[in-house]
């Protein structure tokens, strides 16, 4: 009582952990026990503890504490309730569809928990979370199977906390029975962990499912939450909301001097309902322009685009007159706000590329005169060009949970944004600010004229690009363009500016398929949905490569070395070991020397998260997770960097690599904006 009263009057923790710790008193022990609970505070106003923002940390040991106290139950007991009672009140807010994409089973979503973290971090930075991990599955029979769980964490005594939270999910969410039994002091003898500094409480638990073999009703999710809970706070708090909280009371949280309330501001409609006549006008305009820069050129007799018979000045002209951006809110969502991930998960869903899309991009290269006179195109800002596949992956349901493609997709974008938001404009919460080139509503799908233009233009438009941003599933190896997209970048830009997205898509489940993907690639075998584009892309891959095998190599090469950074950037205890795959692939492929510098990153990341733990200024574990990802891209830029930019060189036309610098220099006179398309070296080519 006396801790729970101290923590009330002083700060406080995320004000929806107040409203949850309100239900649980309210439904195990009454409302009397709570209003007990205000009166010994000191408290008239109970409202005041539900505001949606940080508090202090203290709030779930003491609430259990309390709940002991009133109930008469040990400690241990209590904790258990709890951790059960944060699980129910979870699924009847209706943040189950989230827990449910983690995976399919208990032990896929304890396997991807600490991407979940990865993610959470970017809106909670001074949160401190546990490690889990989880052993291979041993399948007693068809209904039962059992698993190692790992856990550590910066906080002691959440053991029975964790019990309780894992019993309930394995029921809610899977339709299961859980026993739970502690590794004897034998088992754990004979077993060597990896030491992790920032989480110094482990649990070495035996975990046994039971699959129930009645169906369950998953629709009918009865609501745990208090049922006398005030209805502002309620209908008030947002998914940023219960993250905070889950933050605050499943781990910990350090003091931070810049935590934000976090609010869902809507985002504006999708398309506006004069967006016809408005595409036309656009269109029609562009056409003339075009027109303008093509007049010189004679139309072609031999069937080949006109695009082929210009220097590369007007064709940087004609590209920037079609390059379009469009903000990260209209194509992306966090999972955290539903009615806005419905509305993207349309976007990224429908399979139908009409106008109406191209409606929410905007012009990113804007005409205009210099004070000396001369007509440039005047960058807006920075953009990333966005590569992914759109066609779902077979085997999506199976491996991957209740959460559609579609979902994922439009919340990994979120993340990255938040992540260049953070970089680059100083805030997470400046992500919408962020811009993408999207071909769905870049390019004018219904203009057949206009998209054989922007189908030709996709080194212009890469090169107007400041960075590539990849969602990649482990079929986007098997797309023709998205590998061509991967390689055409790499042929204009420095390999630091690619931004792999892999925390939704590889899992223990999926990771040997992307390794089969890479390792066994043919150009040949790569499907594309308009057949028609087949020749134009083997046309591009002739005139800037030696050969096909040279190509494929270079895919390969590059595959390899820029999943290694991404491997390493990912939290977990087994960072190292999950390296193991990717290096013998190496191996295997040839490429010996790329086998040595993934080992010697096997052997310097386990220093680095030491060094980064004892050097971080902040209690968070973002602080760590900089640190590390700092010591992983200064590696990677001095000793990996170099190996591709050598594989480019060996790998690409001398022709080639001339004409995209042509290109390079052409966009340069073109196009205006400080530090924007500036030349790679000569060296570097």
């Amino acid at each position: 009582w006396p801790e729970f009263i101290c923590f009330l009057r002083s700060s406080a923790m995320h004000g929806l952990i107040h409203v949850i710790f309100r239900g649980f008193v309210v439904d195990k022990f009454g409302e009397s026990a709570w209003k007990e609970i205000l009166k010994i505070a000191g408290i008239e106003d109970e409202s005041t503890l539900f505001e949606m923002k940080h508090y202090d940390d203290s709030l779930t040991m003491a609430a259990v504490k309390i709940g002991a106290d009133v109930a008469g139950a040990p400690l241990d007991a209590a904790l258990e309730l709890f951790g059960s009672y944060f699980v129910d009140y979870a699924a009847g807010a209706g943040f189950i569809r989230l827990l449910r994409s983690l995976g399919p089973d208990l032990h896929q979503l304890l396997s991807n928990l600490n991407i979940l973290h990865h993610n959470v971090e970017r809106d909670l930075p001074a949160a401190v979370f546990p490690i889990f991990e989880v052993s291979q599955v041993e399948w007693i029979n068809d209904y039962k199977y059992r698993f190692r769980m790992d856990y550590a964490s910066s906080r002691a005594g959440l053991g029975p906390l964790l019990k309780g939270a894992l019993h309930q999910a394995t029921n809610k969410l899977f339709n299961s029975t859980l026993e739970i039994s502690e590794l004897s002091a034998e088992a754990l003898r004979k077993m060597s962990f990896l030491p992790s500094a920032e989480a110094s409480h482990e649990l070495h638990w035996n975990l046994t499912v039971t699959i129930n073999q009645e169906k369950p009703d998953f629709d009918a999710t009865p609501s745990t939450t208090a049922t006398s809970a005030p209805s502002a706070a309620e209908a008030s708090f947002s998914f940023f909301d219960f993250h905070s909280a889950l933050a605050s009371a499943w781990c910990c949280c350090a003091q931070s001097q810049n935590d934000e309330i976090m609010v869902t501001v809507p985002t504006q409609p999708v398309v506006q309902e004069d967006w016809v006549n408005d595409v036309k006008m656009v269109l029609a305009e562009k056409r003339s322009r075009i027109e303008g820069v093509t007049a010189t050129y004679p139309s072609s007799s031999d069937g080949k685009h006109q695009y082929f018979s210009m220097n590369a000045m007007d064709r940087i002209r004609v590209g920037a007159t079609l390059f379009r951006a469009c903000s990260a809110d209209l194509v992306s969502s966090p999972w955290t706000d539903l009615p806005e991930m419905e509305k993207t998960e349309f976007f990224w869903g429908a399979y139908t590329k009409l106008d109406n899309f191209y409606a929410i991009s905007k012009d990113w290269l804007v005409e205009s005169q210099t004070m000396n006179g001369q007509m440039k195109f005047h960058k807006k800002g920075k953009i990333r060009f966005l590569s992914q596949s759109w066609g779902i992956p077979k085997e999506w349901d199976d491996l991957m949970g209740a959460g559609s493609y579609a979902e994922a997709k439009a919340a990994e974008i979120c993340c990255v944004a938040k992540d260049i938001a953070a970089r680059e404009l100083g805030s997470t919460s400046r992500w919408k600010e962020v811009h993408f080139w999207v071909d769905k509503c870049c390019i004018p799908q219904g203009d057949q004229e206009l998209t054989g233009w922007c189908v030709n233009l996709l080194e212009e438009y890469i090169i107007f690009c400041d960075g590539l941003v990849v969602l990649v599933p482990w079929t986007y190896f098997t797309r023709l363009w998205c590998v061509y997209e991967w390689v055409c970048f790499l042929l204009c830009h420095d390999p630091m500016d690619i931004e792999i997205c892999a925390d939704p898509f590889v899992r223990e489940s999926t990771l040997p398929l992307f390794i089969d993907a890479i390792g066994n690639f043919k150009l040949s075998s790569c499907q594309c949905f308009r057949e028609a584009d087949r020749p134009i892309l083997y046309n591009k891959v002739e005139k800037y490569y030696k050969s096909i095998d040279s190509f494929e190599k270079f895919l390969k090469f590059t595959a390899i070395a820029l999943f290694v950074r991404c491997t390493a950037q990912r939290r977990s205890a087994k960072a190292v070991s999950a390296l193991e795959p990717w290096r013998y692939l190496a191996e295997r492929q040839g490429f010996s020397a790329l086998a040595d510098r993934i080992s010697e990153m096997m052997q310097k990341l386990p220093e680095w998260r030491e060094g980064a733990v004892k050097s971080a200024t902040g209690g968070g574990t973002n602080d760590v997770q900089t640190a590390v990802l700092q010591q992983v891209e200064e590696w990677f830029k001095a000793k990996m960097v170099p190996m591709i930019v050598q594989m480019r060189k060996e790998s690409a036309t001398e022709s080639g690599l001339k004409f995209i610098e042509e290109l390079r220099k052409a966009a340069k006179e073109v196009v205006f904006q400080e530090n924007a398309c500036e030349p790679i070296e000569e060296a570097d080519l």
